[in-house]
């Protein structure tokens, strides 16, 4: 704390002889610098909403053209030229504009930003199809949290799509057997309910002795594209497991499988609205209930 107290009283000392330009290109690269040096203090203090976006940013260098400063209103805009390397040894440089203004003793901090956060493909694609990312870029902030929901959408989607799969796609009968050697082997059939054709199916095989103590797994696919109402047969032959008393035969259904069913679903752009009028609902259900009132 005393260190980063000595910062600040050091900075308020800098900055009182600076102009405000210099002030503004001194609290913006004091950002950047602490993103990676925690002697420059932590972001937060430059950035007090930077938690509230749940990423951790990274950033080598920073670039600053003062003629890019803008004013808009109370609010001043600073274009930044983020250079970093990825841990993929890939050097980037990204354009980050961070929003400053002042608080009640007339210092600049910053209240928002552009750029900083990015977001996973499938989710981007999937919040613009759902109606959660309009076509404009949003800012950090308003990003962050239509982020957060667009990922519990996602989640919810995903447990739908899972569960449709256990219910839809099975394995209408199996055998299995043992060799002279003590190596387990057998068939199977497996038959797609759903009204799409599915790829990519896995399954798993669990053995146990006759005490009912586990002995080993096998996993193998489904080396086809099934089409609606299609059966298949497939075989196993396991040599990990001497002489097993049981086996279980289990359908997995991989994440690349789930997300593909998940994009090529039809979308209306309303489910974003659908899904925050549900969470309304349910809110206003709850506290009614907590409050006694019949529902």
């Amino acid at each position: 704390m005393k260190i980063i107290t000595l910062y600040f009283a050091s900075l308020v000392i800098l900055l009182s002889s600076c102009s405000r330009t210099e002030e503004i290109i001194a609290l913006s690269k004091g950002f950047f610098y602490s993103l990676s040096d925690s002697t420059y203090a932590c972001p937060n203090d430059y950035y007090p909403y930077y938690g509230s976006l749940n990423i951790e940013a990274k950033s080598d260098a920073v670039d600053i053209d003062e003629s890019e400063i803008q004013t808009k209103g109370d609010t001043v805009i600073v274009t930044c030229f983020n250079n970093y390397t990825t841990s993929d040894g890939t050097f980037k440089q990204d354009s980050v504009l961070l929003y400053l203004t002042t608080n009640q003793s007339n210092q600049f901090y910053i209240c928002n930003s552009k750029g900083l956060l990015t977001i996973d493909d499938d989710l981007k694609k999937y919040g613009i199809v759902t109606g959660a990312l309009p076509p404009l870029t949003l800012n950090d902030r308003e990003l962050a949290e239509r982020y957060s929901t667009v990922k519990k959408m996602w989640q919810n989607e995903y447990i739908k799509v899972y569960r449709m799969l256990l219910e839809k796609v099975k394995i209408q009968n199996w055998f299995w057997k043992t060799s002279y050697s003590g190596e387990a082997h057998g068939e199977g059939v497996v038959i797609n309910n759903l009204d799409f054709s599915i790829n990519g199916i896995k399954y798993i095989l669990t053995y146990f002795d006759y005490r009912g103590n586990f002995m080993a797994e096998d996993n193998g696919s489904i080396s086809k594209t099934l089409y609606p109402g299609e059966k298949y047969n497939f075989s196993f032959w396991s040599s990990n497991a001497k002489n097993p008393d049981k086996a279980y035969l289990t359908l997995l259904f991989p994440d690349r499988v789930i997300y593909k069913i998940i994009k090529e679903q039809a979308y209306t752009g309303k489910e974003y609205d659908r899904y925050i009028n549900e969470l309304k609902n349910n809110y206003g259900r709850e506290e009614k209930e907590e409050n006694g009132i019949n529902i």
